[in-house]
C-alpha cells in the first residue's frame, strides 16, 4: 500500500510541476487539463482525478508557491537568531530565485490575484504567513522590539523582496540585489 501512495504522490508532483512550468512560460492561458496532462507526461484521466478543473490546478500551485516561500525563512538550529535571520534574507537573492523561468513564474502568479477570488485568498494568505514568520524571526533578533514594530519591519522587508524580483526580471544587475539584501537585513535588525 505504501508504494501505491508514494506513486500517486509522485504523480501529483508532476502535475504540480507541469502547471507551474506552464504558467511561468504561458500565463493562465496556457494551462488546461489537457495541457497540464501532456506537459506532465500524465493521462488525462488522472489529472481530472486531482483537480476537478483549471481554477483547482492553479489554486493548487498558488498554495505549492506558498508553502515553497516559508522554506525561504528555514534556518538551521544551530545558527544564531540573528544569523538565521541574516540567512534568510540572503536565501531570496539565491541564484535559483533570479532565473528567468522562476521570475517569470512569479510574474504570472501575482497578476492571478487579479483573475479569480480564489486565486486572491490564497496569494493573500500566502503573503500574510510568510510576513508572519519573517516578523517572528526578527523579533528572535531583536527581542527588545515590539510585535507590531516587527510586524512593520517585515511588510517592509517583503515589498523590498518583491521588488527585488520583479526588477530582476528586467536585468537588475549583481550589485543592486547585494545592496537590497543589505537594506533588507539593515530593515531587519537596525536601530528604529
Amino acid at each position: 500500500m505504501q508504494a501505491a501512495v508514494s506513486t500517486t504522490t509522485d504523480k501529483q508532483e508532476l502535475i504540480l510541476e507541469a502547471v507551474l512550468r506552464l504558467l511561468g512560460q504561458q500565463g493562465i492561458s496556457g494551462v488546461s487539463i489537457r495541457a497540464v496532462a501532456r506537459e506532465a507526461g500524465v493521462g488525462l484521466g488522472l489529472v481530472n482525478y486531482h483537480y476537478a478543473d483549471k481554477t483547482g490546478l492553479i489554486a493548487a500551485a498558488l498554495n505549492r508557491i506558498g508553502e515553497q516561500d516559508l522554506t525561504l525563512l528555514d534556518g538551521e538550529a544551530e545558527l544564531t537568531p540573528v544569523e538565521r535571520l541574516r540567512a534568510a534574507l540572503r536565501r531570496v537573492a539565491a541564484p535559483r530565485y533570479l532565473t528567468t523561468e522562476h521570475l517569470s513564474l512569479r510574474l504570472q502568479l501575482w497578476s492571478l490575484a487579479q483573475a479569480h477570488p480564489e486565486y486572491e485568498q490564497i496569494n493573500t494568505a500566502a503573503q500574510k504567513t510568510y510576513r508572519d514568520r519573517l516578523a517572528v524571526l526578527i523579533r528572535d533578533a531583536r527581542p527588545e522590539l515590539g510585535r507590531a514594530e516587527c510586524a512593520r519591519r517585515a511588510a517592509d522587508i517583503d515589498v523590498l523582496q518583491n521588488g527585488l524580483w520583479l526588477t530582476a526580471l528586467l536585468g537588475l544587475d549583481r550589485a543592486s540585489v547585494k545592496r537590497c539584501v543589505t537594506r533588507c537585513e539593515e530593515i531587519a535588525l537596525g536601530e528604529k
